[in-house]
């Protein structure tokens, strides 16, 4: 887990990037963040290759199968076996185009999914298209850029979950199994 005060300290960075109108001192700002977003990855690479101690606790007499979807190959790759030492299986896309695929030959019981993947907004495409296959799919949207109006789109798009990256996994991984658990004990509507 990165400290607290590291994590702050990156975002700070982050910050300073965004308002930052000198061209020199921006490119220094990012050389900074790119160092601390380094160390970060690599923490969750080591924390990843370790046995996990403590695991998050299944949903009964379910198999949890999960679509990740990102476009940055770093988040792909770091996020998604995190995720698995907590009894999911994780199928990973990144484009809008392998999502849809995926959610066409597969049955998945949670989606994780990037907002902004090929454009921005088009994560919204992919809950669309898992709803439409899955309506009781969990579906839990990532964004490194949180903002209202993507809020508010989340919110008429009956997304289970707006995160904002980088995500703590333990959080993550017990909000889909709660919203699972709530999902499964749920009596059926019938109309």
């Amino acid at each position: 887990m990165i400290p607290k005060k590291e994590r702050s300290d990156w975002r700070e960075l982050a910050r300073q990037a965004a308002n930052e109108q000198d061209p020199k001192k921006l490119l220094k700002i990012i050389a900074e963040l790119n160092a601390l977003l380094e160390d970060r990855e690599n923490q969750l690479r080591a924390k990843s290759a370790q046995p996990s101690r403590r695991l998050a606790p299944a949903v009964e007499g379910a198999d949890k199968s999960l679509l990740f979807v990102d476009d940055e190959p770093n988040i792909r790759l770091t996020l998604p076996p995190l995720i698995e030492q907590h009894g999911f299986s994780v199928k990973s896309a990144a484009s809008v185009a392998e999502a849809l695929d995926l959610i066409k030959r597969s049955t998945f019981d949670a989606l994780i999914c990037d907002i902004n993947i090929d454009a921005e907004g088009d994560g919204f495409t992919v809950v669309q298209a898992m709803r439409e296959a899955n309506p009781h799919c969990v579906t839990v949207m990532l964004t490194g850029y949180p903002g209202f109006e993507t809020a508010i789109k989340a919110i008429h798009t009956e997304v289970d979950d707006y995160v904002v990256k980088p995500a703590e996994i333990d959080v993550l991984v017990s909000t889909m199994n709660r919203k699972l658990e709530a999902r499964r004990t749920r009596p059926s509507i019938r109309v």
